[in-house]
């Protein structure tokens, strides 16, 4: 593989919108989850995220303001997948709620790291802030290991909804760069099957964690 070309200006701001964007429909949709689910267990759990996710959202928002870019508009190439992207995953209840957070929003924080592995540290650290672990990540572990080994039938039906988000979640990545090429240029000339195998290997790993298979 050759060296990735350093990122033009034009690549970290689409980024930023990009994950700007990420963070503000994850708010969205966790705070919607948290107000439907009839166990405050779970709506605390959802309602942390929803919180953690939006003040992600903010940190970008700023960037953008200071960078001189209109962080709405730097949203907006990519709100038509995002938006599709969770209209194809709505949970059946809170259960799969909390699911969809511990698989795609995994696997798209990785895929995300993955696309500022050579970029400049500067770009690195304000991505890997964005997709920081808010805190409730231990909890939400604990929340699905414990409702696997308690239902065995709970469990065969989460390790399936699982398996549907992991393939959501990777063709994501085939619109979004579409819509916005500079975000795919971050990737330079990684072999997608090879990085699509290390996201795997480490959903895998979390889905271990939990008792849940794919």
């Amino acid at each position: 593989m050759s060296p990735a070309a350093p990122p033009s200006p034009a690549r970290p701001r689409a980024l930023y919108g990009l994950l700007a964007c990420v963070r503000l429909t994850a708010f969205e949709e966790r705070a919607a989850d948290a107000g439907r689910t009839a166990s405050y267990e779970d709506k605390v759990v959802l309602a942390g995220l929803a919180t953690g996710a939006f003040a992600q959202f903010e940190r970008l928002r700023d960037r953008l303001i200071e960078a001189g870019v209109d962080p709405y508009e730097a949203m907006r190439p990519y709100q038509d997948a995002i938006t599709a992207f969770h209209g194809r995953t709505r949970p059946a209840d809170a259960m799969e709620a909390l699911v969809k957070v511990y698989v795609a929003d995994s696997i798209l924080a990785d895929l995300y790291r993955e696309a500022v592995e050579r970029t400049d540290p500067e770009t690195r650290s304000v991505v890997h802030e964005s997709l920081a672990d808010s805190g409730h990540t231990e909890i939400l572990t604990e929340r699905l290991r414990a409702a696997a080994e308690t239902d065995a039938r709970l469990a065969s039906r989460l390790g399936l909804w699982a398996r549907r988000l992991v393939g959501e979640a990777l063709s994501q990545a085939q619109p979004i760069a579409e819509r916005g090429p500079e975000v795919g240029a971050l990737f330079g000339d990684e072999d997608v099957a090879t990085m699509f195998g290390r996201i795997v290997d480490r959903h895998q790993a979390r889905m271990r964690a939990v008792d849940l298979r794919d």
